[in-house]
């Protein structure tokens, strides 16, 4: 186990670089026939099964660490005069625990921008208490790299092994289920616990004016046909371009049919149905980066946002290629968008925020499939942003915490979705109604990819220097493959030691 543990350590160099029923017609009658009473189906909330707080003794503190990249604390609010509607459902949820179990819902908030690499402050903070015999947290939301870190150093504790908490129910992420379990195990999670993960959701922002201007195909439609594929966003992207000062170099100042960044160079292998590693049959990590199709993907997408003359991207200089500091790229993405310049934005759900006082007309897309062949969209949660549940395995009492995040993972879809959904989001982000159901369409398919994660083969890394390097996939794969075999041969040791060992 250690000897394993000390392999993986070594290898695994992990850094940051970043939700009816139907009426149903009567049968046609006769005179003749009998008149009967019909009465609509009787549809039960599905609500845990957790036991009758009156047979529980578990008042107290309930304190939660919060940490990673993103300023982003969904346990902490005042719930005064002024409070957004997130954070109103946010006290209220916590007031609901106070009220029903005694429990007073506390949080120790680190996050920070760029704490979260793999070995930062919220694994330094859950691995401190660990070797301590100290047990200051009962749960935790860290950062990405660090909670798979903690995951594989044996410091938090199988989700599954958990009293009282049901990953089955749907106020819990189906996906990250399907994606996370490893031999078995769940070691971290999400769901409408918090709204971070619907935050930091790759999505596609467009310009509807534009559209309309270039007589284009509206988007929605092609959705709705299922010919929203990488081919034809393509297309729409290359009918838009201009080099507004002519002054011969496309720049911040022109007009394009795409604005980006460097993520979506990761991003779009979730939109194509595709992952740096996956869980095999038999719970195991297994490299799937290189295939023909990914090759055919990475082609297909590279002629896209390669493009100078159609595409943007707004965090490094297009004719030095050098990366720009983030107070300007900040200023140049909100004006090329909010200037109607930008037909196209890739980026996150959030990102609607920054442009809601904007008089710009702008919907959300997803991510296009690959192919009309496709059968699911796909869509990454960053991990550079994105938080994760877990439970230290210092946790004093199992049992007890299964009680408290059960219930703050249900109260969550009661009053804390719904306030970043309805009220936030498409109460005032959302311009229109089919944005909606493109909503829809994005939080029903993310995509957890562990490869990511775990950082296999530096990866995610090089993928995402492809604006700069412009080197080939198969020169990536071949360059690391042997360290990213080494890593997965290691974590897959560890668990199966872990499993073993139980």
């Amino acid at each position: 186990m250690k000897k394993a543990l000390a392999l993986l350590l070594a290898l695994l160099t992990v850094g940051s670089s970043l939700l009816a029923c139907g009426e149903q017609k009567p049968e046609n009658t006769t005179a003749s026939d009998t008149t009967t009473a019909t009465t609509e189906p009787v549809v039960t909330e599905e609500v845990p099964d957790l036991p009758d707080p009156a047979s529980l003794d578990i008042a107290g503190e309930f304190n939660i660490l919060v940490s990673g990249n993103f300023a982003r604390n969904d346990f902490a609010a005042e719930g005064g005069e002024g409070s957004t509607a997130v954070e109103l459902a946010i006290y209220r949820r916590n007031q609901v625990i106070k009220e029903k179990y005694g429990v007073e819902v506390l949080n120790e908030d680190i996050t920070r921008f760029g704490s979260s690499t793999g070995s930062g402050d919220g694994f330094t903070k859950i691995y401190s208490d660990y070797m301590a015999g100290e047990s200051n947290y009962d749960a935790a939301m860290i950062g990405t790299y660090d909670v798979a870190t903690l995951a594989y150093s044996g410091y938090i504790h199988d989700l599954n092994d958990i009293p009282n908490l049901n990953l089955s129910k749907s106020w819990w992420d189906q996906k990250a289920n399907q994606d996370l379990t490893i031999r078995g195990k769940m070691f971290y999670t999400t769901g409408d616990i918090s709204v971070v993960d619907n935050m930091v959701t790759h999505a596609i922002l467009f310009n509807k004016d534009m559209i309309t201007s270039y007589n284009l195909d509206s988007p929605y439609d092609l959705v709705e046909d299922n010919n929203w594929t990488l081919e034809t966003f393509g297309s729409l992207v290359k009918a838009v371009g201009q080099d507004l000062d002519n002054n011969g170099v496309y720049d911040e100042k022109d007009l394009y049919g795409l604005l980006t960044w460097n993520d979506p160079m990761t991003a779009i292998l979730a939109a194509g149905g595709e992952k740096i590693c996956a869980i095999d049959e038999g719970g195991n990590l297994t490299l799937t980066l290189y295939n023909e199709r990914v090759v055919n993907l990475y082609e297909t997408f590279e002629n896209i946002v390669f493009d100078q003359a159609h595409a943007y991207n707004y965090q490094y200089d297009n004719v030095t290629g050098a990366g720009t500091p983030s107070k300007v790229w900040n200023t140049n993405r909100d004006a090329i968008f909010n200037e109607n310049r930008a037909l196209f934005y890739l980026n996150t759900v959030t990102t609607a925020e920054r442009h809601r006082d904007s008089e710009l007309d702008f919907g959300i897309l997803p991510y296009p499939k690959y192919d009309r062949e496709q059968t699911e969209y796909g869509h990454n949660v960053s991990a550079f942003h994105c938080q994760f549940l877990c439970v230290p395995e210092m946790s004093k009492d199992f049992a007890r915490t299964g009680v408290i995040l059960e219930e703050l993972a249900y109260q969550g879809k009661k009053l804390l979705t719904p306030a970043y959904y309805d009220q936030t989001l498409v109460g005032k982000s959302v311009r229109d109604e089919e944005s909606v159901g493109m909503l829809d369409i994005i939080f029903a398919s993310r995509v957890f990819d562990v490869g990511i994660y775990y950082n296999i083969g530096t990866y995610k890394n090089e993928l995402g220097r492809l604006f700069v390097s412009r080197s080939a996939l198969s020169s990536i794969y071949e360059t690391f493959r042997g360290s990213a075999e080494a890593q997965i041969a290691a974590i897959n040791e560890t668990f199966a030691q872990n499993t073993a060992a139980e």
